[in-house]
């Protein structure tokens, strides 16, 4: 027929190859030469050489009691507070409280110091609309200087 013998099966013929391919990639791999190390190996393996070791040894009672140094002891420290929950809700809750009041007492001060602006420039109006120069200078102008300390006193107290 095709000229092969018969009497093995085509699956061993095939099996026979696969293994010495596999025998003579192993051999040719034995020959070759190990992979080089990428220079950052190098690099870290040349400096692991220099590096001398540093000797350990255990300190015991006995080199405690011949060493020279001096021994300083320390006052304790008092205990922290214990802080409870109870504690702690309760400081939340004046916390929260005094955050309130602040920014109510914040609001009001804005809101005189927008009132009083308010009636500043009113009053520099008035100043500028009367035709009496004594009336403008007398009353007005006493008026005008009265407002213009309170504003000044109610912006020092919203900026502090």
């Amino acid at each position: 027929m095709n000229g092969m013998c018969h009497s093995e099966p085509h699956d061993t013929r095939w099996l026979l190859l696969v293994a010495g391919c596999l025998l003579s990639v192993a051999v040719f791999a034995q020959d070759a030469p190990p992979p080089k190390d990428s220079d950052l190996v190098a690099a870290a393996k040349k400096a692991k050489q220099g590096r001398v070791a540093i000797p350990r040894k255990v300190i015991t009672n006995a080199d405690v009691k011949k060493a020279k140094g001096k021994l300083v002891e320390l006052p304790a420290r008092p205990a922290a507070p214990v802080v409870t929950p109870a504690n702690s809700l309760e400081q939340h809750q004046a916390q929260l409280k005094a955050t309130a009041t602040a920014e109510r007492t914040k609001a009001e001060a804005t809101k005189k110091v927008a009132d009083l602006e308010k009636e500043l420039a009113a009053i520099e109006q008035t100043y500028y609309e009367e035709n009496d120069p004594a009336y403008r200078d007398d009353v007005i102008r006493k008026k005008f200087e009265q407002k213009k300390i309170a504003l000044d006193a109610a912006r020092a107290a919203l900026n502090r």
